[in-house]
């Protein structure tokens, strides 16, 4: 994706830094390109004056996401020497503000032939400089200068090198009488960053974004298509407004008031931020809110920050710990912070949801997202047990919207190349599964980092509810569900807890195959050693994917061979396995989005409704080590939700378990 933060020329709004702050957070903007501050250009601050202009921006909640310098905008001809040293000021000065980039330009020139040699020479001596120091100069456009066209800025970056950055501003090179879209495909592979502001040449100049000729939606959308990072939206309005008429002469305030829309500086950047904001809700239609801000959403939100996901802007996040909102407002600080899963959902602000909470929370948040039209992510465990989860899917089912659940495992490149194999290859029926996976090791410590963990009233379980919901699907999406479940899993073995933290499962399929599921937390250098025994091969997943595919099948090789000790021909070979771009749970999140965008849910790594399968086969594994028998699918779910009354009634956080079984929202936003 391209995450798309939002910063601004604030300067437009206000020449006090007092006044751009205001502006910023008037339009829910939380980083500033410097240019003027307090009447004074930035490009002229000394250390000192940058070090107070940091302390007040931290003190607002303001980042910088470039330094607007003036450099380059200058005659090719004049001293080159008094400017660079002034540039390198303002390499310290940004280093100081904590920005990496740069604004500059290429000079102006009248002979762009007999200048090439010098221009190029003096960008790169400051490109250079500057990615010394750990910064980079981004080149913007401008009539008059040598790169005033696409064609000029390609040149010169191919000129300069990867020190230079490439600023795409779609009115620039409108008004230097260029179609913007030809520019953007030339540039495209070089873009550090876009200015935004669009021309109209009917309607007289510079108009807010979307209102001319720039095709700036369409520009976007295609970059967010192509791209993964982290891409600032940099307003530059350039809207004239009746305030901003002062700095003409009478006679050129009387050409142009009939064309100015806007009272107010601060009027005018206004309506080009809520310009973008309409923009982007083409660009990235989908308006996520996370719901739980612990381990897992706050790693969706550092995805998101770093430019992982596509098609979609987080704009609200929710979590019962206020504390929680400090990491998501260094994340993603334009989304808007709500105490419960009820207020987020509710809101308005969002279209689709990421449930990130305790196993419990995940139906009745769903439920209520349904009831509302929402799209709906969740996390693994579908649920804790399969009646709550069925009851989940009726709800999705009768909403006709988008049900997906965070089986990243399933994205993971290995097990997409196993599936396919699998599906491609006819090798017979299944006749063996054995997974070993041992290596979920967890100290003590981590049981005890918080009072949900490891109890039955706040999670329902132990290492089959929390580490191996994901194995527990790839089992039964590769090998198919088993009919029959025996089980022995071993509550607080190895660790002070009350759930299980050792299991071994027996598994028999109609066609008489079996499968033998191992896992623990309590082996500190354990395996993780998949076979899969078909009747024509044996597929050994372990660090990769090995194949030993057989001439013949076994059971006719069984029968027909002369020879007691013989086996069957066969070739080895290991998978071919291409890496994602990005993470696993990234991958997921993008199909998901996408679906919803389209809705078409055939791009969808794992439906919600299918989270029910693996939890049917941990919910038949604790009945049946908890009646010491076994446990035909499909099980009683009546009788699982009896049993596992009987341990929430016994578990350490009985406090809690009311409120959860009631399915109170409230309690839902904390992971």
């Amino acid at each position: 994706m391209a995450y798309f933060p939002l910063s601004a020329f604030a300067d437009e709004a206000s020449a006090s830094l007092d006044g751009q702050i205001a502006a910023l957070k008037a339009n829910n903007i939380h980083r500033v390109e410097l240019r003027g501050v307090d009447g004074k250009n930035i490009s002229d601050f000394t250390h000192e004056e940058a070090v107070a202009l940091k302390e007040k921006l931290d003190a607002a909640g303001i980042k910088v996401s470039a330094v607007g310098s003036k450099y380059g905008k200058i005659g090719i001809d004049e001293d080159f020497a008094p400017h660079f040293a002034a540039f390198q000021q303002t390499v310290a000065v940004a280093d100081v503000l904590q920005t990496k980039y740069i604004r500059m330009f290429s000079f102006y020139c009248e002979d762009r032939e007999a200048s090439k040699e010098k221009v190029i020479a003096q960008v790169k001596a400051m490109a250079d400089y500057a990615a010394e120091k750990g910064l980079k100069c981004c080149h913007e456009n401008e009539k008059g200068i040598y790169g005033e066209n696409a064609a000029q800025c390609l040149e010169l970056r191919e000129a300069v090198g990867e020190n230079l950055g490439v600023i795409f501003d779609p009115s620039n090179f409108l008004e230097a009488g260029q179609e913007t879209w030809a520019a953007y495909e030339m540039l495209k592979p070089y873009i550090t960053y876009f200015h935004i502001k669009d021309h109209s040449a009917a309607k007289g100049g510079v108009v807010p974004a979307g209102q001319g000729d720039g095709r700036i939606a369409e520009i976007l959308k295609d970059f967010d298509e192509s791209n993964f990072g982290v891409y600032f939206l940099s307003i530059e309005p350039h809207l004239k407004s009746f305030e901003g008429l002062s700095a003409f002469d009478e006679e050129t305030q009387a050409k142009l008031k009939d064309s100015v829309a806007y009272k107010t500086n601060e009027e005018s950047f206004a309506a080009a931020a809520d310009a973008l904001q309409t923009v982007l809700e083409e660009v990235q239609p989908i308006k996520l809110g996370v719901i739980g801000l612990g381990n897992m959403g706050g790693s969706h939100l550092y995805a998101h920050r770093v430019g992982q996901h596509k098609y979609l802007r987080v704009t609200a996040v929710a979590d019962i710990n206020p504390e929680r909102f400090v990491n998501s407002r260094n994340q993603v600080p334009e989304a808007v912070t709500f105490d419960t899963a009820e207020e987020l959902i509710d809101s308005g602000l969002v279209n689709a949801i990421l449930i990130a909470t305790p196993h419990y929370f995940h139906p009745p948040i769903a439920v209520y997202a349904f009831s509302k039209g929402l799209d709906v992510l969740t996390e693994k465990p579908a649920g804790v047990y399969t009646k709550q989860v069925r009851e989940m899917n009726e709800a999705a089912a009768a909403s006709g919207k988008v049900f997906a659940i965070m089986y990243n495992q399933r994205a993971n490149p290995r097990h997409q190349a196993l599936k396919k194999l699998i599906e491609e290859k006819d090798f017979g029926s299944l006749r063996r599964v054995v997974w070993n996976i041992t290596d979920w090791y967890r100290t003590q410590e981590y049981y005890n980092s918080g009072g949900w963990r490891a109890t039955w009233s706040g999670e329902g379980g132990g290492v089959l509810l929390n580490q191996c919901p994901h194995n527990l699907d790839l089992w039964q999406w590769l090998c198919g569900m088993p009919e029959k479940i025996y089980a022995k899993c071993h509550e607080g073995k190895w660790h002070d807890i009350e759930v299980e933290d050792d299991v071994l499962i027996y598994a028999e399929y109609p066609d008489g195959a079996t499968g033998e599921f191992i896992t623990t937390t309590g082996d500190a250098h354990g395996t993780n050693r998949m076979e899969i025994t078909f009747d024509r091969a044996q597929i050994i997943m372990e660090s990769g994917v090995h194949v030993i595919e057989q001439d013949q099948p076994t059971s006719k090789h069984i029968y027909e061979c002369p020879k007691g000790f013989s086996r069957p021909g066969f070739t080895e070979y290991d998978l071919e396995i291409t890496p994602n771009p990005v993470g696993d749970h990234s991958m997921v999140l993008t199909a998901f989005a996408k679906a919803c965008v389209t809705g078409d849910t055939s791009g969808l790594y794992a439906r919600g409704e299918e989270g029910i399968n693996g939890l049917t086969i941990s919910n038949a594994a604790f009945l049946s080590s908890w009646l010491g028998k076994e446990i035909a699918l499909p099980l009683d779910e009546d009788l699982f939700w009896e049993k596992l009354q009987e341990k929430i009634a016994s578990s350490k956080a009985k406090a809690v378990t009311e409120e959860k079984t009631a399915g109170d929202l409230t309690f839902g936003a904390s992971s």
